[in-house]
């Protein structure tokens, strides 16, 4: 049976107009909105460019006797092998073309962490929706008065804004990766007598006017409100340990019956949280993250598979 989480935090056995996502035999699906599929095969693609690029052509790259040393020596777990094995290996080499091949594929490795994270947000998304809705947080079968607000707290709490922590903590680093990506595309090495290092190695989401081959414009590097709200929202998870002081989960009850649920998030004036000396967590304007999500994260894919298409 299909169950419906919505963006008032009361599930359904029906879509209804505040549906965001679906469970379904144990898988999530989207309702709001969702192209990460198109983002991964995006992404693939973009690999694949680079390796015609480097070699002429894929078949070129797969013609050559590629082994698990090329392709996931110091990157996978699957690989046993030290830091000095795989150095002596490499010198040992002395060969244009693995050299070649070992950068094509810390790239492919770079691509690779952006899908990886893009999937995570994804799931994080979902499972957001899913806690939030199915649990009630009531400590007896009716609330203290019938009209009203209550919030809770405790380990379930706890549990919802670890995953939405990492959510935003998530989508940073996907700005840093994309910026990453781009920055390693435009100075790909030309040079391979040795194996060269990553020039994107220290280049994080702060560096994107390092980069220069694309108009910022409806990409990640158009710095929006949306984008400086995920920005600000990660910052403060991560220097001052969350967005909320205590964090809780809201309740709205009428005549004894649960309404809505719902979580504030500081107010914020172009992204940015209203701020006043060592005080920045003013929620006078309300404002809900449950209703406030949908959004950030579409304008975030769309604007991530802008920044995709832009790259020459």
């Amino acid at each position: 049976m299909n169950k419906f989480y919505n963006l008032d935090g009361l599930p359904s056995d029906e879509k209804t107009d505040r549906s965001i996502v679906v469970e379904w035999n144990d898988q999530f699906s989207i309702i709001a909105y969702d192209n990460t599929s198109d983002l991964d095969v995006k992404l693939i693609s973009l690999t694949n460019k680079v390796a015609e690029e480097l070699f002429g052509s894929l078949q070129i790259l797969y013609n050559f006797p590629l082994t698990f040393a090329h392709t996931y020596g110091g990157v996978d777990a699957e690989i046993k092998v030290s830091k000095q094995e795989f150095e002596k290996w490499v010198y040992s080499q002395k060969s244009i073309e693995t050299h070649k091949i070992l950068f094509y594929y810390d790239f492919q490795n770079l691509v690779g962490s952006l899908q990886n994270l893009v999937s995570e947000s994804r799931f994080l998304f979902c499972d957001f929706y899913k806690t939030f809705n199915v649990n009630s947080f009531m400590l007896s079968t009716k609330p203290i008065q019938p009209n009203g607000l209550m919030f809770a707290s405790g380990q379930i709490v706890t549990n919802i804004f670890s995953k939405i922590n990492h959510l935003f903590i998530n989508l940073t680093s996907q700005l840093d990766f994309i910026t990453k990506i781009l920055f390693e595309i435009e100075n790909l090495p030309i040079d391979f007598n040795e194996y060269p290092k990553m020039k994107s190695k220290g280049i994080l989401y702060g560096d994107f006017k390092k980069i220069k081959s694309i108009n910022f414009e409806n990409t990640l590097f158009e710095k929006t409100d949306e984008i400086k709200l995920i920005i600000s929202l990660r910052n403060e998870i991560i220097h001052n340990a969350s967005f909320e002081n205590i964090p809780k989960v809201y309740q709205k009850f009428e005549d004894n019956i649960l309404v809505e649920k719902f979580i504030y998030i500081p107010d914020y004036t172009n992204g940015l949280f209203d701020t006043f000396k060592n005080r920045n967590r003013f929620f006078n304007n309300e404002v809900k993250l449950n209703e406030q999500l949908p959004t950030l994260i579409k304008d975030f894919w769309i604007r991530l598979e802008n920044t995709i298409d832009s790259i020459k």
